[in-house]
């Protein structure tokens, strides 16, 4: 986290040098990326001429992220009125700046890089609207104060800008404070260019949101990429072994196979063409095999394996014990630590949206006077597992007369339409 004394001025100066050491970071951010989009280190490895190399990626990165983003933000948020009062306002903005897509992506990047960023802004049409925008954590960042409560005090989002050869030219900046965005271009060499211009963007606080994935702000599988690396050696080496075997020396004893180097070379051909060979008497012929433990190799895989989905806490869903028809209760015992990785997700994620939801509620009172309280909205999250929906049905009809029947018919997941 950058903090900062609120009482010092804001400046394209100032941001600059946060810019600088934003950068710092990048390697870090480029590597988490890397294993995500299966670009694993066993690419990069060498060894000596005519040795087998297979350099087998298996992604559990892409997996883990792809399964806790599906479970995490499958289903869209859902956002429920407080004593009867009336959010239509902004939910009819949230729906139209299609919020449900952009959560999804926040949430996805969450999980590689450890943390996400979304801007507010408004559309620069004849009637301007409110848009979300998710920004890669790679060129985005958010200043806070040095008290306590670590207020935000300004965001900044760089753009790269690329020319007409695909060569990057440098970034086109926003300094975003809780009154004004200020625009200004910087080159690669991270100098400012030309005079930076400003405007007042009307939501009332910062409007570059960082939504955090955990508290260590860790990507949900940073911590287990040394078991994802040994996992892609040990499975390499096996097609290698099996390659080795496949390309074995055959070793002939006791046996002239011709006269010269040419008849040899004939008799070569035809042993490898035709599968047979003549033996003299005393003579032997065997083939120089690498020898080893299919098992043992299996179980190594296994225990690497079972670590990964251990230390990750996201399961392996083409475990036996995810088959039959095991009921709502027992499959949440089986997903305990998935559910508690989610439950940490939630809190943090909600600080976000509550961030959003008041900036989003400032700006409609701003430019249309439509007055809605951010505190009298509640953030609802579901989860997108597999339910059992005779006892949804039979859990809504035991609570008809205790809870109220918008929140009860949101439970019923079949229903797609609640209201």
């Amino acid at each position: 986290m950058y903090q900062l004394s609120e009482n010092i001025k804001i400046t394209p100066e100032l941001a600059l040098k946060y810019i600088s050491k934003h950068n710092l970071g990048r390697e870090r951010f480029d590597t988490l990326y890397d294993y995500y989009i299966g670009n694993h280190s066993i690419l990069s490895r060498t060894k000596g001429t005519g040795a087998s190399n297979n350099r087998l990626v298996c992604n559990h990165a892409k997996y883990i992220t792809d399964c806790t983003t599906g479970y995490f933000m499958g289903s869209p948020v859902q956002y429920l009125p407080r004593g009867g009062k009336d959010i239509s306002a902004v939910k009819d903005v949230l729906r139209r700046a299609d919020s449900a897509t952009q959560d999804i992506d926040l949430a996805r990047l969450g999980s590689i890089f450890g943390v996400s960023y979304e801007m507010l802004y408004f559309s620069g049409d004849k009637n301007p609207e409110i848009k979300l925008a998710s920004i890669d954590p790679r060129n985005a960042f958010v200043v806070y104060d040095d008290t306590v409560e670590q207020k935000p005090l300004f965001g900044v989002y760089y753009m790269p800008v690329y020319d007409e050869n695909e060569t990057l030219g440098g970034y086109r900046c926003y300094l975003c404070d809780k009154e004004r965005v200020t625009e200004f271009f910087i080159t690669t060499g991270l100098k400012i260019k030309g005079t930076p211009s400003s405007y007042p963007h009307y939501f009332g606080d910062v409007p570059i949101i960082e939504y955090y994935n955990n508290g260590d702000c860790q990507g949900d599988f940073e911590q287990i990429t040394t078991l994802i690396d040994a996992y892609n050696i040990l499975q390499s080496d096996r097609v290698n072994d099996k390659e080795q075997f496949v390309n074995a020396i055959l070793l002939i004893k006791g046996q002239v196979l011709g006269d010269s180097s040419a008849e040899e070379l004939e008799t070569y051909k035809a042993i490898k063409e035709y599968g047979v060979m003549t033996i003299d008497d005393g003579g032997d012929a065997k083939w120089l095999t690498r020898q080893f433990d299919e098992a043992s190799v299996d179980i190594l895989r296994k225990a690497i394996e079972n670590d990964i989905h251990k230390f990750s806490g996201v399961p392996c869903m083409n475990d036996v014990s995810f088959s039959g028809n095991a009921s709502g209760v027992a499959m949440r015992y089986k997903l305990l630590a998935f559910e508690q990785m989610t439950k940490i997700k939630e809190r943090y994620f909600s600080e976000g949206l509550r961030l959003r939801l008041n900036m989003i509620a400032n700006a409609l009172f701003t430019m249309s006077a439509i007055k809605t309280d951010a505190d009298d909205i509640e953030i609802l999250f579901t989860h997108s597992l597999p339910e059992n929906e005779s006892e949804l049905a039979e859990t809504a009809s035991l609570l008809k007369d205790i809870v109220p029947s918008e929140r009860l018919i949101k439970m019923l997941t079949f229903i797609p339409d609640t209201e």
